[in-house]
Parts: structure tokens; C-alpha cells; sequence
């Protein structure tokens, strides 16, 4: 039973960040990480029906020319060290404490072959997070477990941070991990999506055998159906940058609130039947628990598919509209302007 959960939770095989295992670093392939624990997909859907804090990884991106070659690693290490301020851990576990040690290590890597400017990024930029309230060794411990068993033959850096990078956010600990694309064969690294729910699997994992509680699950799988903000967008936005996104979502909430016409979920019909079918597996995971004597972790999985057969489906769009027109407070909306949308 946990081998067709494990199956069905994943929902692929990745294989976009590394290479096919050949047995060992023969013919210039290194070995793929070890596979993740058996069960693991029952520990996620439990710690997610517990509401336990879901684990976050993303690799953040820059589209400037500052991002690229071995400039872009130098302003990362910057970034992430607060411009020497906090330490930087390497793959060895070696501790890079200020600038100094910082560009001993771009030099090194400089040896690489890494141009000191180019059209390409030379390097993943990852945040590995959890809540506020997690303790934050356990975080960087996590992290660099997670670093070691991932990315096996590569370059990288990585640092802890305390703070906040959002002002509306409570402070919480996160990890910075700057990695090197090209590995020792030169082979290059390139995730993609569902790469990026392995590795938060992965990384609940290692956060679990810290000690911490925690889920790394879709948000389909919780009922969840409106996409969080993008973070470049995010921050532009709290800078008081507009870019040509929030303008065509301006426009669009403009005339949705002028014609009274609530935004349409264009995707309704393949959200309901995605939901379906989680919902059916979920009845059909606790079936097999209880059967297997598993009775309390089957009545909470079936509560769980409860709370989740009956979530909302409402988009980002419907959100902005149902907010604004609270807040206006007023009906009909003909003569509505975009200073008083603004307001």
C-alpha cells in the first residue's frame, strides 16, 4: 500500500535535474540521490490532514545581466552573507566568514570555467523555508542534508537567515543555497516543476528526521486552488513598481467592476475533476487503512478529504474583484474609475 501511495503522491519521475544512474561515476555519470523513504506519501497526506506546516523550496530568479556568470554568484554570496555580516557554509563544510573568504571562493570556482560575465546563469539561487517558530538549527541542519544527498558533484554555498524577506510576513528560517549549474562532468543542471516537489519532499524529510513536524503536499491536495502571488511580483508590488502584469490585472479588474461581470474561472472544469479524483484516492487510501487496522489514521484521512471535497474554488482574479467591491460598498458600478479602484 505505501509503495502505490508514494506513486500516486509523486505523480511522476523526475529525471530533468540529473543524470541516469550508470552505476557508479562511470563513463562520466555520477550516481542519482538514494531514493526517498518508503512511506513517505502516508507521512505527507497525515502531516497535511494534521495541518503541520508545509516545507518550502523554490529557486528564485533574477532577470537582470547582474544575475549572470560570476558576477551573479558574487552579488548572490553578498546577498545571502549580508555582505559578510553572516556565515556562509560550503559543500566541504567549510565556514566562510566575511568578504575575504567569500571571493577565496569565487576564485576557486572561478577555476571552473565560470566567465566572470555571460548570457547564462551560472547558478541556482534556492530558498529552502519553514513558519516562524521553527527552530532555525534544525532548518540549516535540514538544509544541509538535503544539499549533500541533492546535489552530489556540485559547487555550493549555502546560509541562514532569521529575518523576513517580505514586509507583511512574520520573521522565519530560511536557507539560501547558491549552487553551481555545472557539476564536475559539466553537466548542467535544469529543474523543472515537478522537480521542485521532489525536492520538497525531500527536504520534509530531512526536516522530519530533525525532529520537526511537517508536510510537503500540492495544494491540490489540500483543497487549495488559488496560486500564490508570484514573488517577483510580489515585491514589486510592495515596492510601488508596476510592472505590464498589474497593469493588465488593473485593466481587467477595472472592467469586471464597470460591466458587473465577476471574473470567470477558466479553469472550473479541470479543477473540479483534479479534485475529484484526489478526493476518490483519498477514500480509497482510508479504506485500505482501516482495513489494516489503521482506524484512527483512516477516520483522519477521511475527515481530511471531507474538509477538502468542500474548499472553495475561488481564483486570484474573483479575489481582487469580491475585495474591491466590498470595499466600494455600492452598486451598480457603471461609473466606477481607476482613481476610485485605486483608493
Amino acid at each position: 500500500m505505501n509503495k502505490s501511495i508514494d506513486d500516486w503522491l509523486l505523480g511522476h519521475k523526475t529525471r530533468a535535474v540529473r543524470t541516469k544512474d550508470s552505476g557508479g561515476f562511470l563513463f562520466g555519470h555520477k550516481k542519482s540521490p538514494p531514493p526517498l523513504k518508503p512511506g513517505y506519501g502516508l507521512a505527507n497526506l497525515r502531516a497535511a490532514a494534521l495541518k503541520q506546516p508545509e516545507v518550502m523550496v523554490k529557486i528564485t530568479r533574477r532577470k537582470s545581466n547582474a544575475s549572470n556568470g560570476l558576477k551573479g554568484i558574487c552579488n548572490h554570496l553578498d546577498y545571502i552573507s549580508r555582505n559578510g555580516e553572516v556565515e556562509v557554509e560550503n559543500q566541504d563544510g567549510e565556514k566562510l566568514n566575511g568578504k575575504k573568504a567569500l571571493r577565496n571562493q569565487t576564485k576557486d570556482w572561478q577555476k571552473l570555467g565560470i566567465p566572470e560575465k555571460g548570457k547564462r546563469r551560472e547558478a541556482l539561487n534556492i530558498v529552502l523555508s519553514m513558519p516562524a517558530g521553527t527552530p532555525p538549527q534544525a532548518v540549516k541542519d535540514a538544509a544541509r542534508e538535503f544539499a549533500a544527498e541533492q546535489f552530489q558533484g556540485h559547487q555550493y554555498a549555502f546560509a541562514l537567515h532569521t529575518d523576513s524577506e517580505r514586509p507583511d510576513e512574520p520573521a522565519h528560517p530560511h536557507v539560501h543555497l547558491c549552487v553551481l549549474i555545472r557539476d564536475e562532468f559539466g553537466q548542467r543542471l535544469n529543474p523543472r516543476k515537478n522537480d521542485l516537489f521532489e525536492w520538497r519532499l525531500r527536504f520534509a524529510e530531512k526536516m522530519r528526521e530533525q525532529g520537526v513536524p511537517c508536510a510537503a503536499t500540492r495544494r491540490q491536495h489540500r483543497g487549495v486552488t488559488r496560486k500564490g502571488e508570484n514573488f517577483v511580483l510580489h515585491s514589486m508590488r510592495k515596492r510601488g513598481y508596476a510592472g505590464n502584469v498589474h497593469k493588465e490585472q488593473a485593466k481587467a479588474l477595472i472592467e469586471a467592476i464597470k460591466t458587473g461581470n465577476r471574473p470567470a474561472h477558466i479553469f472550473l472544469k479541470e479543477a473540479v475533476a483534479t479534485r475529484s479524483e484526489i478526493v476518490s484516492e483519498y477514500a480509497k487510501i482510508a479504506r485500505e487503512l482501516y482495513k489494516s487496522g489503521h482506524k484512527t489514521e483512516a477516520r483522519l484521512l477521511t475527515k481530511f478529504a471531507k474538509e477538502v471535497n468542500e474548499a472553495g474554488f475561488t481564483t486570484q482574479a474573483q479575489e481582487r474583484y469580491d475585495k474591491t467591491v466590498s470595499n466600494l460598498n455600492y452598486t451598480p458600478f457603471k461609473d466606477i474609475e481607476h482613481d476610485d479602484i485605486q483608493r
